[in-house]
């Protein structure tokens, strides 16, 4: 590895490690509303396992009046996790992307010396990277699904508690294994659709600076897949890239990235002119912060910002109502409680 390419590779992998913190950051918010309803299920039900009062008709009949209320009130608290991780997750997105964009083109400022000319992002942009259905689904139909599944999972555990009288223990135990396999899913999801999202604005970023190729960066440890240690250093066509092919992310939880590649060192970019028609250059000791302050937020300021939806907090409603994806099934439907076998 010459030090060039170390450089460009310590730059792109600083990147990718601030936004997979990013993204564990709103998984962990998931998680804590997925404990905090997961509590109250385990909670309410065992009442009902408390309270069987014998096997006779008017108990059972007890147990499916209390469960028929138990199930509405979860089939709410599923709305609500659905609108807290569909929230957090597209807010993340809605950050990540022009961190991305933004910062590799810093880096590559600095690689080169000089301040290039570059477009602004814009919410069209971004709406664009975040609802493109590049694994099959956009992840507001997958996290959807997910949600859907639980619920599903949940209904199905409490109704044949109540109905056959199990014990608190196994019912809290099957009711865990359900939100845990929900958090895994969720947290898979939000770092899966991350790493998408940020190699997608860092390819515009090229694109916007007439970089034609790049390369491909797998994080080289115990844990890399086989799809990216074989994709590791392999040189690729811009104008070619997509997702799951030849770039980031090539499966879930992928942590790769890109930079950019220079056969003949680095590229003439397109320099801007202060208001004197001077060239601007950029002093390597400048720092993101500053160069961003310096460059991208007086242009900000002359527009409108891309709007940010807001963060849900765990245990409370969403401030928006968040409808279903296009195409996905209406789920949290009332539940039709059936009526006791005759012995």
């Amino acid at each position: 590895m010459t030090r060039n390419e170390k450089y460009w590779i310590d730059r792109a992998n600083r990147r990718m490690d601030n936004y997979t913190l990013a993204a564990f950051d709103a998984a962990n918010i998931v998680k804590r509303s997925l404990n905090s309803t997961l509590n109250y299920v385990r909670d309410e039900i065992a009442k009902i396992l408390r309270h069987t009062g014998g096997e006779d008709t008017l108990a059972y009949e007890y147990r499916m009046k209390r469960l028929t209320a138990l199930l509405a009130k979860t089939d709410a608290k599923m709305k609500e996790l659905y609108g807290v991780t569909l929230g957090d997750t597209t807010a993340l997105l809605t950050e990540v992307i022009p961190e991305a964009y933004y910062h590799t083109i810093f880096d590559i400022a600095q690689g080169a010396g000089v301040q290039p000319q570059f477009s602004a992002v814009n919410s069209k942009l971004i709406d664009k990277i975040i609802n493109e259905n590049w694994s099959g689904e956009n992840y507001s139909k997958r996290i959807w699904k997910n949600t859907n599944k639980l619920a599903e999972s949940v209904r199905e555990t409490l109704t044949e508690a109540a109905m056959n009288g199990e014990s608190i223990y196994k019912t809290s135990r099957k009711l865990s294994e359900a939100f845990d396999t929900t958090a895994y899913n969720a947290q898979r999801l939000i770092r899966t659709e991350t790493t998408y999202a940020a190699n997608q604005a860092e390819m515009l970023s090229y694109k916007e600076l007439d970089i034609e190729r790049y390369e491909f960066v797998a994080t080289l440890d115990t844990r890399t897949s086989p799809i990216c240690q074989k994709q590791d250093g392999k040189i690729y066509e811009v104008k070619e890239a997509k997702a799951g092919v030849n770039l980031p992310s090539m499966h879930p939880n992928c942590r790769s990235t890109t930079i950019p590649y220079f056969e003949d060192g680095m590229p003439k970019l397109r320099a801007a002119r202060d208001k004197d028609g001077k060239r601007v250059t950029v002093p390597a000791s400048m720092k993101y912060d500053e160069w961003y302050k310096k460059y991208i937020e007086p242009y900000e300021n002359k527009q409108k910002k891309p709007k940010k939806p807001p963060k849900a907090q765990p245990g409370t409603s969403v401030p928006v109502e968040i409808p279903a994806p296009q195409g996905a099934d209406s789920g949290y439907t009332d539940v039709k409680i059936p009526k006791r076998r005759k012995s």
